[in-house]
Formats: structure tokens, C-alpha cells, sequence
């Protein structure tokens, strides 16, 4: 597939963006996925969410817009003609643009992260007094077709953790692991998949660790001594925690109090339900604020297990949805002349006594979420930060390619029976330990495919067309037996959980278009694909694997007396898994550690909250020994996807 450049300048260089107000740039459409849905263009993702935001008129691309709605490589001919539209000519035209738009998003949240590299900055701190210390800036939108979208502008410190040689020069463990790690590099060489963007300035160590990831990943290529083996696993330990002890560093620095921006919308909370209505009131007659931001209070509300701080509950966030950081000191003039500090400190009050007459379950159901990354955020496991780290998280490559996936399905939620399998496994013939882990175990299961053999791309081609899921446990993303032009070419396409090394991982070469079979795969239609960022172990990801197939496999077992749950079940407007419905016991229910009656003799949240395949991504992360150097690599690419049981196993 031939790729062409976006735009001036590199993709890590927003200052292109800017220049973008100024020009209109002819596309192919039918070039790219990426291009015509919208993909990695920080005006695209965050779209009209900043309509009202003060600094909006920079993240805004007055040039060509597209239309988000095609419906898949199978239809791309026929749908050339709707793809381009001009900007818009009146105050009318834009009000239907920026209505067709909202109405086209999905319910569930979508939250689109881009940083802002020098450029942008360089203006923010002229704009807004950033101090010179601020390397980058955060620009975050969450929208969904129920709500106000709500628009964070953060910046961004340097976070780095402490991946230094091993301290203690005269411990010998430290002189032993440095002397170890030197011949284990010997002769490697690993190589960026990004190259060089925004965030090897606000966050250097990751790229170190995963260099060192890639150093040690391979096992012990010396003697295998005891003494050796041990201080292996020293070394992988190590980097392991630096990595985890990263992420937590980048949540409490990027997003501090704002994390919880980031969860789902809590489901089915009666209790939550009753204080926020009772709030709204309050904030609107006690306070007078007429124009309170429903959709944030609630999220408020929600996170009320975290720690929110008074900056998330200041007026602007309440009334508009919009934080600008670091911007209190220009207004609090302004907040003590027109008593904005005492509409600030009631509203604070009603809210803390509304967050503590919420009665919480034991369980608090979540709705999943959707991250749209730009290129210099995506390749950071956000779904391993501690916040989200057990939560039902999916990446899409932009707004509008949700809305493909949504027009593609007829609104129809994306349903799966994963016992409709077929499986390739082990075909380079090297992977004896996975192959034996998996081989009778497939069988037992009726899967089909092949074990220790290479299949032919035609094979390949039909088994991806004709079942639910393929499952690939071999070495890289599997593009040497089908490349991704032929994965492209399909016309329909199963789910996919690939468990190479760095088979989720996205290469970037400048202001190319970035290329990886996970993306592939959702432009052939596949609805969800597990995917690694990085380089993993086989012995780990093999639990990790294992893990997840056999939740699968008993969420499909679970279904078995239930005829409502094997429906597709359409949703207006939303792709929404509406859970399917199982009476269970109390004690499978705690046992299940599935779902969790809200109110006795009622099965309405046991309906609601039948888990999709997402939902057990992350729950699978800590059966590796290596919960984050192997835990934290899979990712789920596409949109929230349901078990289905359509054949006896």
C-alpha cells in the first residue's frame, strides 16, 4: 500500500497543524484508512469538542473535513463521492456539522489524548504565562453521543524514573547484573518502532526500558547456571518495576487530580443516580449556576472513591466542562471581585455532602472506554496506568473510524462465539513449550487450524472470513504468512488475538502514515484484535493467553440456558454491549466475580453487566510473572465486542 505524506512537517511536530488552517490539502480517500476516517490529526480526534474552548481556533483544521460514516474496505468505491466535504460556508452549516457529528459518536466515552509538542507550547506560554520548565502539553477530549464533552488543556512536566545502571558499586548482586546485561547486549540492537517524538522529551525512561525490555527478553543466552538464571530474573524484575512505578509516575504527574477523567460512566448506581439529581438542583437554585455540566458532575460523583481535589470542582469545570491548567492565578482577581470564590466553596460543599451520602456496592459496574491516541501518545500502555489498569479499555485510530465500525455493523453490536475458532500456532516450528501448552488443548476445544506448520495465505485468507476468531501464538503479528495488504483486501474479518512480540505495535516514519496489522485488521472489519506493544516472553504471555481464552470460553459456557443472550441486540445510536441475561445463584455469583445483584430479587443488573471481550483483557494482566514488562503489552484495538453462543462445542 502506497503511502503518502498528511502533511508539512513531521508528525511529532504539531506546528504543521497550525499551517493547516491556512490550506487545503487534496487526499485520496481511497488511500488510506487512516486518512479518510480522520486518523492521527489532533483536529480530527478532538473535532468540535473544543467549540468554546478558549484556545480552540489552534486545534481546528479549516481545511477539508471528512465524512466519518464509510462503511469499510468492501464499500470504499461506492462511498468515494460522500468521503470529501468543504469546510462549512454559513453559521447554519456548521450547527448541522457539528450536530451530524455528535449524533454519530457512540455512547460509550470516547476520550481522545494528543500532545502538544514545542510549537504549541512556545505559543502557550506566551498565551497563557506557562513557565519555561512546561516541555509539552496535554490536550484530552471525552465525548460521547449522550453527553457535554468535557476538554482538559494540561501541562506537562518531564516525568522520568530512575533506570540507571545498578547503584552500589560494591554490591556484588550489581556488579554481577551490569556484568551479565553487557554480554547479553552483545551483537543486539533494538529498534524504535516511533523513532522520535514529544513524548521521549516528557518521558525519556520509557523508551530506556523497553531498550532494555528488548536486551533481556530473549532468556539466558549464557551457561544456564543457576547463579545465571537468578540474576536474569534480577534484571528483568527490576525493569519490570521501573516500568509499573513509570506509569503510576505519568498518571500522578500528567493527570494528577484529572484522573478520573479517564474511568467509564458508573452503570446502574441507584444511589448515584438519586444524589445527582438532587445536586443539579441544589448547584442551580443555592448557587446559581444555571448552566451546570451534568455529564462532569456525574463523572464527579462516580469518582468518588478517588481523591478529587477542589480544582476539578472549580465554577468553569462545573458550568463548561473546560480546564485550562496553571490558569488559576490569572483569575483569581477576577473570582474575588465578582465572588466567585464563594459560589466556588458552596458548590465544593454541596458537592463533598453529595459524595457522602452515596451508598456504594461492593462491585461498581463501569462502562467500557474508547482511546483515540494521537501518534506521539500511543505507544505508552495507558490501559496499564493504575486507574485504568482493571478497567475495559479499547483503542480505535480515530473518532471516525468508530463511526465506520458502527455504520459497518448496521448499529448492531458486535457479537462473537469464540468457541467459532481456528488457531495458528507455533508455525516457525521453534515455540516447542507454547505449542505444548496449546496444541491438545485447542483440539479438546474443536478449534481448527494448524500446529508446527506454515499455512498457505489463501488458507489464512479464508479461515479470517469464515470464523469468529483467530487466534495467533507465533512469532511477531503473523504478517509474514498474510501481509497486510491482503489483510486489507478482506471482506469480512474475525476478531483476532495476536500474541507475537510487538504485533500490536504501530511504525511511524515521520509524517508517513503509520503502519501495523492491528490497523489492518480493524479496516477489514474486525471488530476487536489483542495485540502486543512490545517485545514479550513466551512462558508469561502464554498465561497471559490462556488466561483470556478460558474467561471466554466460560462467559460462552455461562450462556448456555439463556436464549435472549445469544440475540444481537440493537442499540440506537450507541455501540453498547447490552449484557445478556443469566439467572445465577449467589453463591456462582461470588464465585463468578462477574456481576453483582444491586437489589435483592432483581436480575436487572446481571443482565446489564455481562462482561464483553474486553473486560477480561485486564483482569488476565497479573497472572504473568512480569505484571507489567508482559502484563501491560496486550492492548485491545476496536470497539467493545460480546460473547455469543451460536454451536455446541
Amino acid at each position: 500500500m502506497e503511502r503518502r505524506k498528511l502533511a508539512e512537517g513531521s508528525e511529532g511536530d504539531n506546528s504543521s497543524l497550525i499551517l493547516a488552517q491556512k490550506r487545503t490539502y487534496r487526499r485520496d480517500p481511497l488511500n488510506d484508512f487512516n486518512k479518510y476516517t480522520g486518523g492521527w490529526n489532533i483536529s480530527n480526534q478532538h473535532y468540535w469538542a473544543s467549540v468554546g474552548f478558549t484556545a480552540a481556533p489552534f486545534f481546528v483544521v479549516a481545511g477539508v473535513w471528512f465524512d466519518l460514516h464509510a462503511t469499510g474496505s468492501t464499500c470504499l468505491q461506492t462511498e468515494t463521492s460522500t468521503l470529501l466535504r468543504l469546510a462549512p460556508k454559513s453559521v447554519k452549516d456548521l450547527e448541522q456539522l457539528v450536530k451530524d457529528f455528535y449524533e454519530g459518536l457512540p455512547s460509550t466515552a470516547v476520550i481522545c489524548i494528543s500532545l502538544l509538542g514545542h510549537a504549541y507550547t512556545s505559543l502557550l506560554q506566551e498565551l497563557l504565562l506557562y513557565p519555561s520548565s512546561i516541555h509539552a502539553c496535554m490536550l484530552l477530549s471525552r465525548l460521547n453521543s449522550e453527553n457535554q464533552p468535557i476538554v482538559l488543556l494540561l501541562p506537562l512536566d518531564s516525568v522520568s524514573e530512575d533506570v540507571s545502571e545498578d547503584a552500589a558499586p560494591n554490591d556484588e548482586n550489581a556488579r554481577a547484573c551490569q556484568e551479565l546485561r553487557q554480554r547479553m547486549n552483545s551483537g543486539k540492537r533494538w529498534h524504535c518502532p516511533w523513532g522520535s517524538t514529544v513524548v521521549d522529551i516528557v518521558a525519556p525512561a520509557f523508551k530506556v526500558i523497553l531498550e532494555e525490555n528488548f536486551m533481556t527478553s530473549s532468556g539466558c543466552p549464557l551457561e544456564d547456571t543457576k547463579s545465571t538464571r537468578s540474576l536474569w530474573w534480577m534484571i528483568r524484575k527490576k525493569v519490570d518495576h521501573q516500568l509499573g512505578k513509570l506509569l503510576s509516575n505519568l498518571e500522578d504527574s500528567w493527570l494528577g487530580p484529572w484522573r478520573h477523567v479517564l474511568l467509564g460512566d458508573c452503570l446502574d448506581c441507584e444511589s448515584l443516580n438519586k444524589e445527582h439529581k438532587k445536586l443539579v438542583q441544589d448547584l442551580k437554585s443555592k448557587c446559581g449556576m444555571v448552566d451546570v455540566n451534568e455529564s462532569y458532575l456525574k463523572l464527579v460523583l462516580g469518582a468518588a472513591k478517588f481523591d478529587i481535589e477542589e480544582t476539578c470542582l472549580s465554577k468553569q469545570c462545573l458550568q463548561k466542562g473546560c480546564y485550562i491548567g496553571m490558569l488559576e492565578h490569572h483569575t483569581e482577581e477576577n473570582c474575588g471581585s465578582n465572588g466567585g470564590n464563594n459560589v466556588s466553596a458552596s458548590a465544593s460543599r454541596l458537592i463533598r455532602e453529595a459524595v457522602n451520602e452515596i451508598h456504594w456496592e461492593d462491585t461498581i459496574f463501569r462502562e467500557p472506554i474508547i482511546l483515540v491516541l494521537d501518534l506521539d501518545v500511543q505507544m505508552l500502555p495507558w490501559e496499564s496506568m493504575p486507574i485504568l489498569r482493571q478497567q475495559e479499555v479499547y483503542r480505535m485510530p480515530s473518532v471516525g473510524s468508530i463511526s465506520m465500525m458502527r455504520s459497518r455493523y448496521h448499529e448492531l453490536v458486535p457479537l462473537i462465539d469464540p468457541s467459532d475458532a481456528f488457531y495458528l500456532l507455533n508455525p516457525s516450528g521453534d515455540l516447542k513449550s507454547t505449542q505444548a501448552e496449546f496444541e491438545n488443548w485447542f483440539r479438546d476445544q474443536n478449534f481448527e487450524g494448524r500446529a508446527g506448520t506454515m499455512p498457505t495465505a489463501e488458507e489464512l485468507a479464508t479461515a479470517l472470513k469464515s470464523h469468529d476468531l483467530y487466534l495467533y501464538l507465533g512469532h511477531g503479528s503473523g504478517e509474514q504468512y498474510l501481509s497486510i495488504d491482503e489483510i486489507q483486501r478482506l471482506e469480512k474479518c474475525a476478531a483476532t488475538m495476536l500474541m507475537g512480540c510487538s504485533s500490536g505495535s504501530l511504525r511511524l516514519s515521520g509524517c508517513y502514515v503509520p503502519r501495523g496489522v492491528s490497523l489492518s485488521y480493524i479496516r477489514a472489519g474486525s471488530p476487536v484484535t489483542v495485540a502486543n506493544l512490545w517485545e514479550v516472553t513466551d512462558k508469561d504471555i502464554d498465561r497471559f493467553g490462556k488466561a483470556v481464552l478460558n474467561a471466554w470460553l466460560r462467559e460462552r459456557t455461562d450462556l448456555a440456558d439463556c436464549s435472549e443472550c445469544n440475540q444481537p441486540m440493537k442499540e440506537s445510536g450507541a455501540i453498547k454491549m447490552r449484557r445478556g441475561r443469566k439467572v445465577y445463584s449467589k453463591k456462582k455469583l461470588a464465585s463468578s466475580n462477574l456481576v453483582e445483584t444491586t437489589d435483592k430479587g432483581s436480575l436487572k443488573n446481571v443482565r446489564e453487566h455481562r462482561p464483553t471481550i474486553g473486560s477480561f483483557v485486564g483482569r488476565a494482566r497479573d497472572t504473568c510473572t512480569l505484571p507489567f514488562l508482559n502484563g501491560a503489552a496486550p492492548v485491545c484495538y476496536g470497539v467493545p465486542t460480546g460473547i455469543i453462543r451460536k454451536r455446541q462445542l
